[in-house]
């Protein structure tokens, strides 16, 4: 499960008791010259908790964003990003770390790296269901 590879993760973890990566978007990806890396990514899974600030599932939003931090320990690919959508995000460990893999069709991301910090969460509805 991807939350069990972030460090910080007593609150998502409260969020998310079960798996979420079967039904995952990469909704942002970016990184810089020395290696840093940000990852946000949406889920379209209702929280198992209700956070008062965010309002009713269904109601006020219907997305958690999910940010998070990485460092690239490895390979990053990534091809047809703007085919990109919600689908099972595979998480696998390694000697440098974690690779992350989604691919939907022609879409294909695959990032290595040697962690994922939690970095906060945001919400919004998207008009769906």
């Amino acid at each position: 499960m991807i939350i069990d590879e972030m460090t910080n993760n007593i609150f998502l973890k409260k969020m998310y008791s079960s798996d979420i990566t079967s039904s995952i978007l990469i909704g942002r990806f970016s990184i810089d010259l020395s290696g840093y890396c940000d990852i946000e990514f949406h889920v379209n899974k209702k929280p198992d908790i209700s956070v008062e600030k965010y309002g009713v599932w269904g109601v006020d939003y219907n997305t958690v964003v999910i940010k998070t931090k990485g460092k690239i320990s490895g390979d990053v690919l990534i091809t047809e990003w703007l085919l990109n959508g919600y689908k099972e995000l595979n998480v696998k460990k390694t000697d440098n770390g974690i690779i992350i893999k989604s691919k939907n069709g022609k879409f294909n991301f695959s990032v290595e790296l040697s962690g994922l910090i939690f970095q906060g969460i945001s919400v919004y509805y998207d008009g769906e269901g």
